[in-house]
């Protein structure tokens, strides 16, 4: 199915012309026609999102950097253009901490993101994280053609995440019209659990240490992520990123979360 003409529209029209256009995919079919896409909607936020963030993103933005998607500093700097490549593909490691970040980030710039097949990722953290939670669209469902639904989407969209059941494979087949409609469109997409061949970029990335959780009492405070980025022009690079607090005495542990440091920050670089 051709995607609607998205020519001259705003954002807001955007969405509407896609949830129009997946909500119909499969036509008479009884398939996703049939009610999977009706969950194309905003995530809403709790609160008001102007001028109400709780923390600021630190990271460049998508007027400093109209080739790609920002992404915090402490990642910035390992990538080549010092973001998420629009017209791209990036493999992302199935890590949900560091794809609430990426989220957090774009959103906070202005983007639009959309997250498909997903459901259990929880985006209350992107408000959290300072992003706006009403620029993200969730797909949960996207029925027994995700391809198909994520090209839809990377035509319309700044950011579109791809989540793969278990351990899929994209075949060169597959992935050829996907990577046709990427180029066409202004998204860039990242998979995660869905291996595509030969994507732009790959990021690896692992929850390794807790911290705020000592011998029989305490809260989780943070949370370090070893994350490494491999790229077809330069050698692999390996950073410690945390999220949140590092690690802390008992005394400080029984005393609660305490505030939320904003952002992903550098432990170590190797």
């Amino acid at each position: 199915m051709q995607a609607p003409d998205l020519t001259g529209l705003d954002r807001p029209a955007r969405v509407r012309a896609l949830k129009s256009a997946l909500a119909t995919m499969d036509g008479g079919g009884g398939g996703a026609g049939t009610g999977r896409f009706a969950d194309l909607c905003p995530v809403r936020s709790p609160g008001p999102i102007d001028g109400d963030r709780p923390h600021p993103v630190p990271g460049k933005t998508a007027r400093d950097l109209p080739g790609v998607i920002p992404v915090p500093t402490a990642l910035a700097n390992l990538l080549p253009g010092g973001g998420i490549p629009r017209r791209s593909i990036t493999a992302v490691g199935d890590c949900p901490a560091l794809i609430v970040e990426l989220i957090a980030t774009a959103t906070a710039d202005g983007c639009r993101v959309a997250v498909v097949g997903w459901p259990d990722l929880l985006l209350t953290g992107v408000a959290d994280a300072g992003g706006v939670l009403d620029a993200v669209v969730v797909i949960p469902d996207p029925g027994d053609r995700p391809l198909s639904v994520t090209g839809m989407l990377v035509e319309g969209m700044d950011l579109v995440i791809h989540h793969g059941s278990g351990d899929a494979r994209v075949s060169a087949t597959q992935a050829r019209p996907l990577l046709a409609r990427v180029r066409r469109g202004t998204a860039a997409l990242l998979t995660v659990g869905a291996h595509v061949p030969s994507p732009a970029i790959r990021i690896g990335a692992d929850i390794v240490t807790y911290h705020g959780i000592s011998v029989g009492f305490g809260r989780i405070r943070g949370f370090d992520i070893d994350v490494e980025i491999t790229t077809k022009s330069a050698p692999p690079h390996r950073v410690l990123l945390r999220v949140g607090c590092g690690p802390v005495t008992g005394t400080q542990a029984a005393a609660g979360p305490g505030d939320r440091e904003a952002g992903l920050r550098v432990v170590r670089a190797g």
